[in-house]
Parts: C-alpha cells; sequence; structure tokens
C-alpha cells in the first residue's frame, strides 16, 4: 500500500495524473462486468450442481467451481463434464464458455475502450481537474500542520504519539513548524530560486521595453477560441464573485433594503389603483 501511495506524486505530471483518472473510471466500468458475472455464475452453478445431484455424484463441487474460475481466466476444461447428465452437461458447459469468453470479456473491454476514449479526449480538464481537487484538498485541510504523504507518517509516529499528549500547544505548535521547516525547505529554496530567475527576467524585459516573457501557456492558446462574453461565462463569475471589500452584513442590509423599497412601491401603485 505505501508504494501505492506513491503513485499520488506522480499526477502532477499530465501523463499520469490523465492515466491515474483513467484508472478509477475502469474500476468503477469493471463494477458492471463482476456484477454480470456474479449473476451468470450463480445461474450456471446452480444447473451444474443440479445435474450433479441428478448423477449422485456430491463430491465434484469443487471440481465445478474450479473449471468455471478456469473458463473466467481463458482456460476452460471440458474434460470433467461429458458425465454430468450427457449430453447436457458439457453442452451447458460450452455455453457457459461462450457467454464468459466472448459476451462478456468484449463487454468489459468495450467499457475500458469507452472510459480511455473518453478521458484521453479530455486529457487536459480531467488533469486539471484532479489537480485542483489534489489543491483544494490541502488547502481546505482540517489538520493545522499539513503534512503531505508520506511524511504523514512522521508526523503520527514522531510527533503526535510522543510529544503531543504531554507538551504545550505552543510549544508543540513551534516544534511543527521546525520539523515542516526542514522536510519543505528543500522544496521552497527551489521554488524561490525558480520564481527569483523569472522575476530577473520579467524586470530584463521590461527595461528594454519588451513584454515580460515570450513563453505561452497552454490557457493563453486558448484565448481566440474562447468567448467568454458569448457563453456568458464573464456574468457567471461576476455574479458569483464574492465581496471582500464590504462587510457580508452591510452588503445583506442593503440587499433588504432594496427588497423593502420594492415592495414599498408594490404597495403605493396598489393604493393608486385602488384610489382611481
Amino acid at each position: 500500500m505505501f508504494y501505492l501511495r506513491l503513485l499520488l506524486y506522480l499526477d502532477t505530471f499530465r501523463f499520469f495524473g490523465a492515466m491515474l483518472v483513467v484508472l478509477k473510471v475502469m474500476m468503477k466500468e469493471s463494477l458492471i462486468f463482476f456484477a454480470l458475472l456474479t449473476i451468470i455464475v450463480i445461474g450456471f452453478l446452480q444447473a451444474f450442481i443440479g445435474m450433479d445431484k441428478v448423477d449422485d455424484n456430491r463430491a465434484v463441487t469443487g471440481f465445478i467451481l474450479q473449471a468455471m474460475a478456469n473458463s473466467v481466466m481463458q482456460s476452460p476444461d471440458f474434460g470433467g463434464f461429458e458425465n454430468f447428465a450427457p449430453p447436457f452437461g458439457i453442452v451447458l458447459y460450452y455455453i457457459f464458455t461462450f457467454v464468459v469468453m466472448v459476451v462478456l470479456l468484449n463487454i468489459l473491454i468495450a467499457l475500458y475502450n469507452s472510459a480511455y476514449e473518453d478521458i484521453t479526449d479530455n486529457a487536459i480538464d480531467e488533469y486539471m481537474a484532479l489537480f485542483s481537487q489534489k489543491t483544494m484538498q490541502f488547502v481546505r485541510a482540517p489538520d493545522e500542520n499539513v503534512f503531505i504523504a508520506p511524511f504523514n507518517l512522521l508526523e503520527i509516529f514522531c510527533l503526535i504519539l510522543p510529544f503531543e499528549w504531554w507538551m504545550p500547544t505552543a510549544r508543540y505548535e513551534r516544534l511543527n513548524n521546525y520539523v515542516m521547516g526542514i522536510i519543505y525547505s528543500p522544496l521552497l529554496l527551489i521554488t524561490a530560486f525558480l520564481e527569483t530567475r523569472q522575476a530577473r527576467r520579467v524586470n530584463s524585459n521590461r527595461r528594454r521595453g519588451e513584454e515580460d516573457e515570450d513563453t505561452v501557456e497552454e490557457w493563453e492558446q486558448m484565448n481566440d477560441a474562447l468567448d467568454l462574453e458569448g457563453e456568458g461565462w464573464t456574468k457567471k463569475v461576476e455574479a458569483t464573485k464574492p465581496n471582500v471589500d464590504t462587510d457580508a452584513a452591510v452588503l445583506e442590509i442593503r440587499e433588504l433594503r432594496g427588497q423593502v423599497e420594492e415592495l414599498k412601491r408594490l404597495v403605493e401603485g396598489k393604493q393608486e389603483v385602488n384610489g382611481t
């Protein structure tokens, strides 16, 4: 499980992030296949056991289960069903093998193919959605001291268990800050170096009267293809954008005042109609 958790680090790359989404969707699509397989296996198992009871041979139930499992795994065994109420046993096993190997497995392949095409056609959108979900997970984390995996094991065994239960809160918070500073300092130093180099390049371009940067990002390439005004996204964003300059209570009072004024106009209009 620990090594599988390491795969989560790869979702910061677009290819691996899209592939992880594909695997997730494929696992969900597999539920349909296994549900159909379970129903079919139960039905044929009941028929084989019934034929076995007719032949008065109760010791081959394990053989039946193993033979059905072999059919699912693409290695059917036809030799042992000749004595199952001949010729119905072998015919029924042929039918079971055909249904499993031809029908169900092709359905599974079609489900996997559909899931793969749907994800890869929208690889950028799926990657950005996964990345945004992971970012919001850490931004809105309920834990005050966020240790990303596998450093959360370090938090549990080296901080929480030995220190949290007896150390004062202020000192424990300071200890967590020291530990996080040591753990994250290499990444923060690399980020600071890259940001500093980018800032120097921007300042150099501004002194020469050029654009801040020459790199065209992916979202900038789609500026000509998107019509945010025509599609109404700009109005939706403006309507849902929070107002951080004014207090929420003041905004509610203003909205209530507008509603009272509108109600007042309606009442006055109704009085004028009744007076005339």
